[in-house]
């Protein structure tokens, strides 16, 4: 079977780290093919891709209104003549020329359908996800639950935190939009501030357009030394490293699944979550993680004294590495999809 993803960009973002993983095991049985349209290329991300996987990029500035990008894209398809090709973004179906199989994965809620008609398949990586589409007038959406490989992440062991600091970790794109960190940050605020509890430091990785603002709002609430931002960090280091941490912590507003959630809980680390669509069913309800309620900084507050006063049930940490595994493995999200594919392709 010939296959070609399409995408904007290979950024950082987990749509695009999922990607990866999920060609790096399509290619050991099936023929496929990348397509990146824009020039923002990640490129620990991109030298992550297997050799087995041709490359197409097409260079276009990210805003422009180039053409030669998108006749170069059409020309390569032409000539690879795909059975499948999978989008992976809201409008790149329009850049496609040709009478072509075309499907898309939904990596978010809150997402444009104009173009869903247009698909000959439409994939949810979650249940909240497809519930939402189906809430868009959508309801033939089938369910691809994202997956990692949580065996290459190495384990946290100790739960006790060094010199009774917790350290606190936050990995996804830094914007207010949707990521909530100012919420995070508002609630840690409030533990200093008002309950004097200052036993931990938080770290965020990842970057994103809402850092400078993030710094300016630590800085005036007076509380620089409890922060650090650590930068973009590559996979390889995030699996070895993530165990290192005391508390993974997704305080978004909206989110369609929440890799990073189930990274942390591949690593073994506790993690505590904001109660809403993915992140919610990962941790099954609160069985395997701790949750807050969404934009509540009290509650976020609330919940974040439970763990630095070393008061969190662990025996769910366990639990947690079994349900991800099991239930989120990238080998099950790569190999449904090209089942998915073959029902498109023999209709």
């Amino acid at each position: 079977m010939k296959i070609a993803h399409i995408v904007w960009c290979l950024d950082t973002g987990g749509v695009e780290s999922m990607l990866v993983n999920i060609i790096n095991e399509q290619v050991k049985h099936e023929n496929v093919e990348l397509y990146i349209i824009n020039d923002r290329i990640f490129p620990p991300l991109l030298n992550k891709i297997s050799k087995l996987c041709k490359i197409h990029q097409c260079k276009r500035v990210e805003g422009s209104k180039q053409i030669f990008p998108i006749i170069k894209l059409n020309i390569d398809i032409f000539k690879q003549k795909p059975d499948i090709i999978h989008v992976h973004s809201a409008d790149l179906s329009r850049l496609i020329l040709g009478n072509y199989k075309i499907v898309r994965t939904i990596h978010n809620t809150h997402n444009p359908c104009n173009e869903y008609p247009k698909m000959d398949a439409l994939y949810a990586i979650s249940n909240s996800v497809k519930e939402y589409t189906a809430n868009q007038g959508f309801h033939n959406v089938t369910v691809v639950e994202n997956g990692i490989d949580a065996d290459s992440f190495k384990k946290k062991e100790e739960f006790t935190p060094q010199e009774g600091i917790y350290h606190l970790v936050q990995i996804s794109r830094l914007y207010k939009v949707s990521k909530g960190q100012h919420i995070l940050i508002a609630a840690l605020a409030k533990l200093v501030n008002e309950r004097n509890i200052n036993n931990f430091h938080m770290h965020f990785i990842g970057d994103g357009p809402s850092k400078d603002e993030y710094i300016q709002m630590i800085k005036e609430l007076g509380l620089t030394e409890y922060f650090t931002f650590e930068g973009i960090k590559t996979q390889d280091y995030i699996k070895e490293h993530l165990c290192e941490f005391d508390l993974g912590i997704q305080p978004s507003t909206h989110e369609g699944f929440g890799l990073t959630v189930a990274e942390i809980i591949a690593a073994k680390v506790p993690v505590l979550v904001s109660n809403i669509e993915g992140p919610m069913e990962i941790i099954d309800y609160g069985k395997f993680g701790m949750y807050f309620k969404s934009k509540d900084i009290d509650d976020l507050a609330d919940k974040l004294e439970i763990v630095l006063q070393g008061k969190y049930d662990y025996s769910k940490v366990d639990q947690a590495y079994q349900h991800v595994s099991t239930n989120y493995s990238v080998q099950n999200t790569a190999n449904k999809y090209i089942v998915e594919y073959k029902k498109v392709i023999n209709r």
